[in-house]
């Protein structure tokens, strides 16, 4: 009796098998012609990484929210700033930025606060911040020094603008001079921050002229 039952339950499977048009088992199962089928890529901001040795690597930042208003367009964006500490603590941050439709221009950074209301925190520093009291750079000197650098001005004011710095960074030079060398001594010692906070801000302003212009 057993065996007549498998018999029947053997029928039965294979019944089902032969009558479906496409079936497959296991991780070599994929349906599309490559695995970027399956993924959507629309919302990865490639980007060019410096690290403190000046080693120049392609990374990935993520648009993690994008909402168009009738004057401009908020986003989130994951990015890896620092990748030569250890990994306990290599957070990635995530910029809240704002950024004009029709002049294109940055109005509002922020790795905390909503610019308009505060009553959301969209940000995330992930980045060190040191003690002033030890000349190191702090989270605030970048809010309230780096961050106005880039108020005002859209993608065609950084064109030439590789690195903060005038001297160059380990081999890298700009094309042009940044007038604010004040600006750039006071962070001299933070270059990893700057140069890739400075790198994924133009990624996101080309980003936005492409979809917004």
């Amino acid at each position: 009796m057993k065996k007549v039952f498998a018999f029947i339950l053997l029928f039965q499977v294979m019944t089902l098998l032969t009558g479906c048009s496409e079936i497959c088992v296991g991780p070599n199962c994929i349906i599309g012609e490559s695995d970027s089928d399956l993924v959507d890529t629309s919302n990865v901001l490639p980007y060019v990484h410096i690290n403190g040795y000046g080693t120049e690597t392609t990374k990935n930042a993520y648009i993690l929210f994008e909402a168009e208003l009738r004057d401009y367009v908020k986003y989130q964006v994951a990015y890896l700033a620092c990748t030569c500490r250890d990994s306990i603590v290599n957070y990635w941050s995530v910029m809240y930025i704002e950024v004009a439709k029709g002049t294109n221009e940055v109005m509002i950074i922020s790795w905390d606060k909503d610019g308009q209301n505060g009553h959301y925190t969209p940000g995330t520093w992930g980045d060190s911040s040191g003690d002033s009291s030890q000349n190191y750079v702090t989270y605030e000197q970048f809010k309230n020094d780096f961050v106005p650098w880039f108020i005002g001005k859209a993608l065609y004011d950084f064109e030439g603008i590789y690195v903060f710095d005038n001297d160059g960074h380990l081999g890298i030079s700009n094309d042009v001079i940044i007038q604010e060398q004040d600006l750039i001594d006071e962070f001299a010692g933070s270059s990893v921050s700057t140069n890739n906070i400075l790198r994924v801000i133009k990624e996101i302003l080309a980003y936005h002229e492409t979809i917004y212009s």
